[in-house]
Order: structure tokens, then sequence, then C-alpha cells
């Protein structure tokens, strides 16, 4: 079941990733607003609040964290809710049997699902568990829930625009875990796509950073941390609405001491977006 769901997550997030859509074709991306990262991110903050999403399901084993101990009681579904976004939805056995058998008779039906984060069952390790209050088949729209547009495939940075002279070496070096770039102010072009890892020097950091996922030309990639305010906010939702956007960031690179497997981080100082070439 779950590689079933990993290969529609990857075929889908081709034609959810860029598409130019017509005017009058059916539409197949969710647009669920907001996007599931960005739900994951902000969890201790919305915490209580009701998300109407539209998903795919899959019936799964997951009960870990604070749902460990609840099989007999909850029924665990993987909610596919957009390109490689998925939560854990958890909901009482007696609504959770009937979504089953709307699942074995097709396993791709479309539905819209109410949830929430339990305030009493945060995590930092299993981030993305939630309450599903309620569900039903088919997707529908309720005010609120959709993207305030489409993903503007013009905002996606292109080789060329990452191809900076120089930085090559940069980011090869970013990779290693012995990088000469801890502790030092660099500049970076990128990709940015929205994150929600956050691990060694930023373990525990939801509260207080958003996370970035900077990306160069050839897919190397360095996870970054901006400072929650308003501007940052807005940046966030930038990128989670257009998925991918060329950015020019400042920051320092660090990285957790005496660890063997944590990569360098960087903490990003100052940012601007690049522009349209397209």
């Amino acid at each position: 079941m779950m590689s079933q769901l990993v290969a529609l997550a990857l075929s889908l997030g081709t034609v959810w990733g860029g598409v130019a859509w017509a005017e009058g074709t059916p539409d197949q991306d969710p647009r669920n607003w907001p996007t599931v990262s960005r739900l994951i991110g902000d969890r201790y903050e919305v915490a209580g609040q009701v998300f109407d999403l539209r998903v795919y399901a899959r019936e799964t084993e997951y009960y870990n964290c604070e749902y460990r101990g609840t099989a007999g009681r909850l029924m665990a579904f993987t909610l596919l809710a957009g390109p490689y976004e998925t939560l854990t939805g958890y909901m009482p056995e007696e609504i959770g049997r009937v979504l089953e058998r709307v699942l074995e008779q097709d396993p791709w039906a479309p539905i819209t699902v109410q949830v929430r984060f339990d305030p009493q069952r945060l995590s930092d390790l299993c981030t993305d568990q939630v309450d599903v209050l309620k569900w039903s088949r088919g997707w529908q729209y309720p005010d609120g829930s959709l993207t305030p547009g489409r993903p503007n495939t013009a905002l996606q940075p292109t080789k060329e625009q990452l191809d900076v002279p120089g930085q090559r070496a940069m980011w090869k070096e970013l990779r290693k875990l012995d990088s000469s770039y801890v502790g030092k102010d660099v500049q970076l072009t990128a990709g940015a796509r929205v994150s929600t890892s956050y691990s060694c020097a930023f373990r525990g950091g939801t509260r207080t950073h958003f996370a970035l996922r900077l990306h160069d030309a050839d897919g190397r990639f360095i996870q970054a941390y901006l400072p929650r305010n308003e501007r940052s906010r807005q940046l966030m939702d930038h990128i989670a609405l257009h998925r991918d956007v060329g950015l020019a960031v400042q920051g320092r690179v660090v990285k957790l001491a005496m660890s063997s497997y944590c990569r360098p981080q960087l903490e990003v100082t100052s940012w601007s977006l690049l522009d349209s070439k397209r």
C-alpha cells in the first residue's frame, strides 16, 4: 500500500508541479490552503483549529508517539494532500471502517477531510499526526481552503539562474561534514522550497524559525532557517504557493558540535527574490 502511495505522489508531483492549465479543464490539483507543509510548520500556533483538506487516503498501521496504543480505538490513514505532502490522520474506528470500505471499491477515491492538530498530542518527532474529525467523498471547497492562485512556473528558478560562477564549489563544500564554511557568512543563489525538517542545530526550533530547503542547479541542497516574523511568513506563503522559488540569501553556516552525522545548516540573515527570467 505505502509503495503505491509513494508512486502516486511521484506521478502526481509531476502533474501538480507546473502544468499550464487550460481554461475550463477539470482541476486535478487539490490546491489546499494552507498547504500541509505550512500547517506542519505552524502546528504549535494552529493546534486546535480545524482545517478542510482535499486528499487521497490509504490505511496505515502507524501508531507512534502520542498515538501509540490507540489501535483498535482509532484507525490510521496516510493522507496525500499535494505533491510530496502527507499527513497521518487518526479517526474513530466506526467512521474509519466506512472509509475503508470506500477505498476497497476505489483506492483513489478523492475525499475531503476536516483535521486538527490535538494540542495535547503535539510532537517534535511525529510532526504530521492529526485528528480526522470527519470526512466526505469528493473534493469540496469551503471558504478559505483554496490557494489564492495557481503555481506560477515563471517564478521557479532556471538552471541558468542557479548556475552562478564560483558557487558550484561552495555548494560541494557545504555538503561536507567538516565544511570549511562552518561559522562563516555566505551568500547563495538558490531555489527554495518549504521544509518541515528541524534537526541538528535547529532541533526543536519550530516555534522560533521557519524551515527552507535550498538547492542548486545540480540537486545539492542545504537546510536553511529564517527567524519567525511577518516578513518571513509572507515569504513562506509565497514559496508554498509557487512550490519552488529563486532566492538570493545571506546567512551564517552552522553545525551541531560534536556530531558525526549532522551536515552544515544555514541561519538566514537576509534574502531577496530573484527576478523572473521567463
